[in-house]
């Protein structure tokens, strides 16, 4: 990660945008951020654990300056 990029009390990146405050309200909780192959990994752990999880796309649009290290396009 780049070491510009602060990390808040729910181990959320400062350029990366807040999670969605409707499925915060439905239970969710953004466990962490991860590039497309670690996602799907994931959500099959959670799974075989049974878990329900969900991909939601990073919104990239705010993204600040100094994260723009962690971004990785292809």
């Amino acid at each position: 990660m780049n070491t510009n990029c602060q990390i808040d009390d729910r181990n959320t990146p400062s350029c990366v945008s807040p999670p969605d405050p409707e499925l915060i309200a439905e239970g969710w909780e953004r466990r962490f951020i991860a590039d497309a192959k670690r996602a799907q990994d994931a959500i099959e752990m959670y799974g075989e654990m049974g878990h329900e999880a969900r991909l939601e796309p990073v919104n990239t649009i705010g993204l600040s300056e100094a994260c723009s290290g962690c971004l990785i396009l292809p």
